[in-house]
């Protein structure tokens, strides 16, 4: 295990880690959060804000829609909704009270309250001075009202910022070598418990085919702001997080499970894969390492993308007799037909069975709101989706959409 040094003060970044636009370039959902809370202009009810995008030539529309139920099926109504192009993020914090977007074509957040209705700007940070060219998904983990980081792997930084005073404090340099020459690095989601953060380091192909063995994880102790890594050869491409109790877990992506079907095991790709962290320790446990694969049989690749409470491990599963897997699969073909929604005991990887609803395209999107789970379904080629409530056994329609999900917060 090696300790990093702390840089501090603005401007202290190192070079290397490219930008990781892998998760996804058509839409796949880039979380799988928890509702969380935030301020509410004062106004009675419960108020969602929906992230939600149309991808068309290449040249991508996001609309932010406010939304006061998702117990009943409904068409959002973009009329109503705030439109910014690029590739905006959503970020927001349970108990903090905050929620901002992040600009889809300057390297800025900015703070939001709900007005009379609508969604009205407040204070920015710029993250441009730091060198942080795009904002990314999944990026910010929120330590308090007063302390939240962003990780910035094109710069290969982790910034330490105050989202009560919109104000950098300083920055945390990851080392040069996670940089891997002629590959993308990628960041996986946060994975945090008392007093202390993770995420995985992978590394893929700039076609997104194709990720490289091993990975590395980093720890930050959120008091001190110290880091520290180790590397595990067993998995790749750890891009998921999940948490049981106090044990973490990291599951494999979608890429890896491309890789693995089309190009062969071990060459670009291997069998589905997730390491974890118990409770107490710091780094990932030696003596484990699963997989869904041999439950799922043959002609199916799975990839675990969120775990509930009750130990529920959800999957996105392609059946390859439907997914494209031949050589020379693209990424955009391998995510386009053929998934469909599983559910495992992750205490015995056994007996997994599928949500009854067509097959369509990939989704990496789930939400957990009070005692509801939902999961996005979409069309091929992404032309609507729908939110599913699969809380009761049978899948229950919510809200739907032209387009594919992104993030959904509730902001009161």
């Amino acid at each position: 295990m090696h300790r990093g040094a702390l840089r501090i003060g603005k401007g202290g970044f190192s070079k290397g880690l490219v930008a990781c636009a892998a998760l996804f370039l058509s839409a796949c959902g880039d979380d799988e959060p928890t509702l969380p809370g935030g301020p509410g202009g004062g106004e009675e009810g419960a108020l969602y804000l929906v992230h939600s995008a149309v991808e068309t030539n290449g040249s991508r529309m996001n609309y932010f829609t406010l939304v006061d139920s998702l117990d009943e099926p409904k068409t959002l109504d973009y009329s109503k909704s705030l439109e910014l192009p690029g590739r905006p993020r959503l970020y927001a914090a349970k108990g903090v009270g905050f929620f901002a977007i992040g600009a889809g074509e300057s390297p800025t957040i900015t703070r939001y309250e709900v007005k009379d209705g609508a969604l009205t700007p407040g204070a920015s940070i710029s993250f441009q001075n730091l060198g942080v060219k795009r904002m990314g998904a999944q990026a910010v983990h929120f330590v308090s009202a007063t302390k939240a980081y962003y990780k910035d792997d094109a710069q290969g930084q982790i910034i330490v910022w105050n989202p009560a005073e919109m104000a950098v404090e300083k920055t945390l340099a990851l080392p040069a070598e996670f940089t891997k020459a002629g590959y993308v690095t990628g960041l996986s989601q946060w994975a945090t418990r008392e007093g202390e953060a993770f995420f995985a380091v992978g590394w893929s192909t700039s076609t997104y085919d194709t990720v490289l063995p091993g990975s590395v994880l980093v720890r930050i102790d959120t008091a001190t702001d110290a880091l520290s890594w180790s590397s595990d050869e067993r998995c790749r491409d750890l891009t998921k997080t999940g948490r049981q109790g106090d044990t973490l877990y990291f599951f494999s992506g979608v890429i890896n499970g491309l890789g693995y079907a089309v190009k062969g095991a071990q060459d670009a790709g291997q069998q589905d894969c997730f390491l974890r962290i118990p409770a107490g320790q710091q780094t990932f446990d030696t003596g484990f390492v699963g997989s869904v694969a041999s439950a799922l049989g043959e002609n199916k690749v799975g990839t675990i993308i969120a775990l509930t409470e009750n130990g529920t491990a959800w999957l996105q599963v392609a059946d390859t007799t439907i997914t494209p897997s031949a050589p020379g699969t693209t990424y955009s073909e391998w995510y386009s037909k053929g998934w469909s929604w599983w559910q495992v005991p992750l205490a015995t990887l056994s007996a997994p069975s599928r949500v009854d609803s067509a097959p369509g395209a990939y989704s990496g999107f789930t939400l957990t709101s009070g005692s509801s789970f939902f999961v996005s379904q979409s069309a091929a080629t992404y032309s609507t989706s729908t939110l599913m409530d699969l809380s009761s056994g049978t899948p229950k329609p919510s809200i739907s959409f032209p387009g594919f999900v992104l993030d959904v917060a509730r902001i009161r």
